[in-house]
């Protein structure tokens, strides 16, 4: 079974290239309900361009299917539906992945006592990629991988799995990590 959220995941760059360009690659948008932990760092230049080329060939699918539906006469109707369908599904699909966002943010939902993955769409509209209730989480920590960025991870309970939730000098993801702790250890319900 695919997972699409670490499809995607892994599709968005999260990292720093290098020590040297550890500079603070974050920011905290508060809202009503929580926080957002909202990536500021560059995107990288191959997802760019594939998202370029996924919607130039989205496009060419669209206007090849319109063109099969209205140009061509004389071919079996049965025969040209199907593949309207197929050429516009295929399409449809590249210009979908064209039009997502290309950074994943971290919303921190106190009332509701989850954590969320989003990405921000280029037309404006959000898709949640994973939902995690604070009880899920087991600990809130800096991971200092050797040579590379330091980066505030969540592990899950029961679980080797772990979530990056932002990546720059250990200095600015202290105070993070200690409001993210209080927040996801404070808010879970008593066992």
């Amino acid at each position: 079974m695919i997972d699409a959220a670490n499809a995607v995941r892994q599709l968005i760059p999260r990292t720093a290239a290098s020590p040297a360009q550890a500079a603070c690659a974050w920011r905290i948008e508060e809202a009503s309900w929580g926080y957002r932990i909202v990536p500021t760092g560059t995107v990288a230049a191959w997802l760019t361009a594939a998202q370029t080329l996924a919607m130039l060939a989205g496009a060419g699918c669209v206007a090849m299917a319109f063109a099969l539906c209205v140009l061509v006469a004389g071919t079996d109707l049965a025969m040209r539906v199907p593949a309207i369908f197929l050429i516009f599904g295929i399409g449809a699909v590249l210009m979908w992945f064209a039009s997502r966002g290309t950074q994943v943010r971290v919303e921190v939902d106190t009332h509701r006592g989850e954590l969320r993955e989003v990405v921000q769409h280029r037309t404006g509209a959000s898709s949640v990629l994973t939902r995690h209730g604070f009880d899920s989480v087991d600990s809130v920590f800096i991971a200092r991988p050797a040579g590379r960025v330091p980066a505030l991870t969540l592990r899950y309970r029961a679980s080797a799995r772990k979530m990056t939730v932002a990546t720059g000098p250990e200095a600015d993801l202290l105070a993070l990590r200690d409001r993210m702790g209080r927040d996801v250890m404070l808010s879970r319900p008593a066992s």
